[in-house]
């Protein structure tokens, strides 16, 4: 399906280097809109499968030696349960 919109606050020095590389090949401003926001849409679903974990075991241990190390897990049911000691 395609719509017409108004863009707002467009840089146009990018306006101006689209316009001209959508010349150079062959398409309409819409055309290369629609591939600019194509290809900006599968680099961020990319981004997003890299970064998240596919499950729980995919997490790796690590040992902490932090000042608190010995008072971690009473931290940890402070956060995650909101229990105070």
């Amino acid at each position: 399906m395609m719509t017409n919109i108004t863009i707002r606050d467009v840089n146009s020095g990018y306006w101006r280097k689209l316009k001209v590389e959508a010349v150079k090949e062959g398409l309409t401003i819409g055309e290369a809109i629609n591939l600019a926001l194509e290809s900006w849409l599968h680099d961020k679903i990319d981004k997003i499968k890299k970064t998240k974990s596919k499950s729980f075991w995919d997490l790796k241990p690590f040992k902490y030696e932090g000042e608190d190390a010995g008072k971690l897990s009473i931290k940890v049911d402070e956060v995650v349960y909101g229990w105070k000691k």
